[in-house]
């Protein structure tokens, strides 16, 4: 099983996965779909970072039917800006089920006034949400589906009142379905799924892997739709022999690789659109370095194996922490030393990366992107290294005869020698 066609969801949640480039589940879709659709109660243990949003929300928006009366699924987060953030994927990754999506925070009238237009879906934090019950602007009386996600993290803001009182206030005549996803297991999540889950299947997804100590890991910080900027920057600050660019999607590696080469920089893209023959040119000239910068999806790159990549570039926030430890792994190989980048803008990325250095247990500096003039100080030395190294080599006879001429035309041996610099 490894691809979303398998995993029995909705025509139309295939047709928005295909389009956003997603090409293969993450371990806690691939194993916590299929159950979630058999219709059990799930108790989930995965970090956040793990596409534990799309496993959820791509069941919840391949059943509902837009036919029923009332909010069908209510789905409960530790804060406002997780709310946001479930509501922004459910809406990207339910672009073509017409379903409504009301997320609950900001103000509470604006709130009543979008639950009375008609709710299937309902996002928000335990307080609020009971809030809204109180006042009767929302009822759990169609819900089939209640989603805790980062538990833990709801009982650590002191929402344990309020998440029992709302799971209490589930139809007791109707049968539903309870998921709950938490990263650490104390005794107050247990006692809530014993109280309030019926057999529920526990899908746990841990990491024996971390990542490797020749592999020096920094990150930069780039402001909004400006990273494509930043990345220039780096390749040409870094100066890399072979680099690997990783990137999300299919889509974005192709536009990736269209903007670096419109600026001049040899790179080449790898995605799993690409037939095997295609692929394999594609590797050839990667390693040959041709093409020094090899730009992929994380399912694309499984497979390559080449030891002397000395760069290793997140564009995008890897999908799952996994995958960030497969990312750094392409360098740093044999012995060799390696430097792995990660590039985040806002404070959603900036949350997700603090995540990866909690799960991989490592150390991921912060580094300043550098100034135009260390930029420029930076081109001059490795300038005045080439001509020293190309001066070591000797000179032919053939360029020796043409210095001569210049001499002999009168031209200082010196504005020869400036005129060429300018020329470079």
């Amino acid at each position: 099983m490894n691809k979303f066609e398998k995993l029995g969801l909705s025509e139309e949640l295939l047709k928005s996965i295909n389009e956003l480039g997603f090409e293969k589940p993450t371990p806690i879709q691939e194993n916590i779909i299929p159950v979630i659709l058999e219709g059990y109660d799930v108790i989930g243990q995965a970090q956040t970072g793990t596409g534990k949003t799309l496993a959820f929300g791509s069941v919840l928006l391949s059943c509902i039917e837009k036919s029923q009366q009332g909010v069908q699924a209510l789905i409960l987060s530790p804060t406002r800006e997780l709310a946001l953030q479930i509501d922004e994927e459910l809406r990207r990754i339910g672009k073509y089920t017409r379903l409504s999506i009301v997320s609950v925070y900001g103000g509470i009238e604006k709130q009543i006034r979008a639950l009375k237009k008609g709710a299937d879906i309902v996002v928000g934090t335990p307080g609020r949400v009971l809030d809204l019950m109180r006042r009767k602007a929302l009822r759990l009386d169609h819900v089939n589906w209640l989603v805790l996600d980062e538990a833990d993290e709801m009982l650590n803001m002191g929402f344990k009142e309020d998440i029992e009182e709302i799971l209490s206030m589930m139809p007791e005549d109707k049968k539903h379905q309870t998921i709950l996803f938490s990263a650490t297991w104390p005794q107050d999540i247990l006692k809530i799924t014993e109280q309030f889950q019926k057999d529920p299947v526990r899908v746990e997804i841990k990491s024996a892997q971390r990542t490797i100590d020749t592999v020096e890991q920094v990150y930069y910080e780039a402001p909004r739709g400006k990273k494509t900027n930043a990345l220039r920057v780096l390749l040409n600050h870094y100066d890399p022999e072979l680099c690997m660019i990783f990137c999300n999607t299919k889509k974005m590696v192709d536009e990736l690789n269209d903007e670096l080469n419109n600026h001049g920089i040899k790179s080449i893209s790898l995605h799993g659109d690409m037939k095997q023959e295609f692929r394999s040119r594609v590797m050839e000239q990667f390693r040959s370095g041709n093409f020094p910068i090899l730009i992929a999806t994380d399912v694309a790159a499984r497979g390559i194996d080449v030891d002397d990549i000395d760069l290793v570039i997140n564009y995008d926030i890897p999908q799952d922490n996994e995958y960030y430890i497969h990312r750094v792994g392409r360098t740093g190989r044999a012995g060799r030393k390696g430097v792995a980048i990660t590039l985040i803008s806002g404070n959603k990325q900036r949350k997700a990366l603090r995540d990866i250095i909690h799960y991989t247990k490592t150390n991921i500096v912060r580094h300043a992107l550098p100034t135009s003039a260390q930029m420029m100080e930076a081109n001059r030395n490795a300038f005045l290294a080439k001509v020293k190294e190309a001066c070591d080599e000797g000179v032919t006879e053939e360029s020796m005869e043409i210095a001569n001429e210049l001499m002999a035309d009168g031209i200082a041996l010196e504005n020869i020698i400036s005129a060429l610099i300018s020329m470079t």
